[in-house]
């Protein structure tokens, strides 16, 4: 009995209980309460991951609560206010530096203390941010701390949008956030006059995802920017617009897996300017808008020009079309337009398809392997 208790004053074990009760709330805010060795790890469990600054509000300090509890929480209500000491932030900075994980419902109230406290870090030891911009970052803040390592980050979704709320982010985290390896952007739109992204300096970055889209010029000068980075994976939503990516530089060097929402020519055009020599995982994706043969057959061909020496996974899924008509015969004509590259796929092993057909997927035509240098695995779905 005297070892088992002498176990509970290691550190490392305190943590990892609490860590096991990390979806049991009310268990963890018991074990805070019932002694000084257990309160800190169970309190590092209960604030890591937040996604509502509710928690927060009664830690501010006097003077900011009382803007906070008077709606006046904006950029108008915060310009001019003067910062309350540092040691009026005790209790906030207390739990503050506990989050790790921090969603989007707490963006506001996030850019409102940052503003009011300019250059000092808000959650200095965050990893994850998941945030939206309702209006531009001010030059002044630190809004992301150098400890983030994925950001998620979505501009207002109206059309039009007079405020660069994306570019001025991602100015601001490559500044401020050296170590970022993931980044997300989505739900965004923004006025194509306005389209030039900054140099960007994210030296680790590994990850991205960008979704959503309307203004194909400011996604076009994102990519960009984006390709001066080790990005070795890319998930992307392409505008149906296919002559966007005309542009003499070269896109994603690095690129090792890359999935494509869109048509068979919008992701036949990303795909031709993508320079990557070692794409292993290529996933095309269309839901929406025309997908005619010729833009498929375009498509495979662009395919095997720039991945057919690397590719190790090929998913496409095309779905039914307005100008398709006849859903079974296009699903064998997609086909028979694909199989005569697959000896060109050096190291292909594993192809997935899901094509428009009204018939079952045993009604497909058999696979003759013999040709195909590596292939291992074919799945046929029907969309």
């Amino acid at each position: 009995m005297v070892s088992s208790c002498l176990a509970l004053y290691i550190s490392e074990i305190l943590s990892e209980i609490s860590y096991q009760l990390e979806d049991d709330r009310k268990s963890l805010s018991s074990l805070a309460r019932c002694c000084k060795a257990f309160s800190d790890p169970a309190l590092d469990v209960l604030w890591r991951r937040m996604s509502l600054f509710s928690p927060f509000i009664p830690l501010l300090p006097p003077k900011v609560l009382t803007l906070w509890v008077e709606c006046q929480f904006n950029a108008k209500g915060i310009t001019g206010f003067q910062c309350p000491p540092m040691h009026e932030w005790k209790a906030f900075d207390a739990y503050a530096r506990r989050v790790r994980i921090l969603h989007s419902g707490a963006s506001h109230f996030l850019a409102g203390v940052a503003t009011i406290r300019e250059d000092y870090n808000v959650f200095p030891f965050l990893r994850s941010l998941s945030m939206e911009l309702p209006e531009p970052i001010q030059p002044g803040i630190r809004l992301f701390p150098e400890t983030l390592q994925t950001l998620q980050i979505s501009g207002p979704a109206y059309i039009n949008c007079k405020d660069s709320c994306i570019q001025t982010a991602l100015v601001h985290a490559a500044r401020d956030a050296p170590f970022l390896e993931h980044l997300r952007v989505e739900d965004y739109s923004y006025n194509s006059d306005h389209s030039d992204t900054p140099p960007l300096h994210f030296k680790h970055l590994r990850s991205v995802e960008i979704s959503a889209f309307t203004s194909s010029n400011v996604l076009q000068s994102l990519c960009c920017v984006l390709s001066q980075s080790p990005v070795i994976e890319l998930k992307i939503e392409l505008p149906p617009t296919s002559c966007i990516w005309d542009t003499p530089q070269s896109l994603f060097p690095h690129l090792e897996r890359l999935e494509i929402h869109g048509t068979p020519a919008s992701a036949e055009a990303f795909i031709t300017n993508v320079s990557s020599p070692c794409v292993r995982l290529l996933t095309v994706r269309h839901s929406r808008g025309p997908a005619r043969l010729a833009d498929c057959s375009r498509l495979f061909s662009t395919i095997v020009n720039k991945c057919g020496t690397s590719l190790q996974s090929l998913s496409l899924t095309i779905s039914r079309s307005p100008v398709l008509h006849n859903h079974d015969g296009i699903a064998h004509d997609i086909m028979d337009a694909l199989f005569p590259l697959m000896p060109n796929f050096e190291h292909l092993q594993e192809l997935h398809l899901s094509l428009p057909s009204a018939t079952q997927v045993d009604d497909y035509p058999a696979v003759e392997a013999s040709g195909w240098p590596a292939l291992r695995r074919v799945e046929f779905m029907a969309t």
